[in-house]
């Protein structure tokens, strides 16, 4: 998902940070608006495209590291056939995704958000999709920094909402949804907590996903 609406408010200078970057096409449109971006992937073949393609650009950083609530290791399920659904949360894999052949398993060395931000300092952007692993990473955040995204998905409701209040316990205020692919934003004025939680909770689409904003 490409969030324009977000995107657009990026001045040249501001720092991202990609959480889950994969190849680098939302990294790509951070780096357009001029942004500076650290790209945080922690599979080892896709930090080396990653590398190549962004060699040179002394605006791209690339961590090949997972993020996590605490440092040190953790193991990731990866599929073959789909990269990007690769992920350290075992319920991702009977979900949607239950399908899917995890056929590889890899240790990744993991980092907080809070040692990103010690290193590089406050992000105005923070965009986090990390399949399913969303509550680790945000547990590793101890104070409000800018605007954050994070992935949500229909049969993960409860942990969307957890993360949510942890959100809001950081100080956030203000939120936003973006459904699917679509680019822009729910609704046109950022809303309260509890319009998020009642929108998403009415909804009774299996497939219902997109990405949470907060600020």
């Amino acid at each position: 998902m490409t969030p324009h609406t977000v995107v657009n408010t990026l001045a040249p200078g501001d720092l991202v940070f990609d959480v889950g970057a994969n190849r680098g096409n939302m990294a790509e449109a951070f780096l357009a608006a001029g942004a500076r971006v650290v790209c945080i992937e922690p599979q080892p073949h896709l930090a080396a495209v990653l590398r190549q393609r962004f060699a040179g650009n002394s605006r791209v950083t690339v961590i090949e590291k997972g993020l996590g609530s605490l440092r040190g290791r953790s193991s990731m399920s990866v599929s073959s056939q789909a990269d990007i659904l690769s992920t350290f949360a075992e319920h991702w894999k009977v979900g949607r995704f239950k399908d899917m052949v995890w056929d590889q398993q890899i240790e990744v060395q993991i980092t907080t958000l809070d040692d990103l931000v010690a290193e590089f300092g406050i992000p105005r952007f923070c965009k986090i999709d990390v399949e399913g692993f969303e509550r680790e990473v945000v547990k590793g955040l101890s104070s409000k920094i800018g605007v954050l995204s994070y992935e949500f998905t229909a049969e993960y409701r409860d942990h969307s909402m957890e993360v949510l209040e942890m959100l809001i316990r950081l100080g956030y205020r203000q939120f936003n949804v973006s459904l699917g692919d679509q680019p822009d934003f729910q609704w046109p004025e950022w809303v309260p907590y509890y319009e998020v939680v009642e929108a998403l909770t009415l909804s009774q689409s299996p497939e219902l996903w997109g990405d949470i904003y907060a600020r």
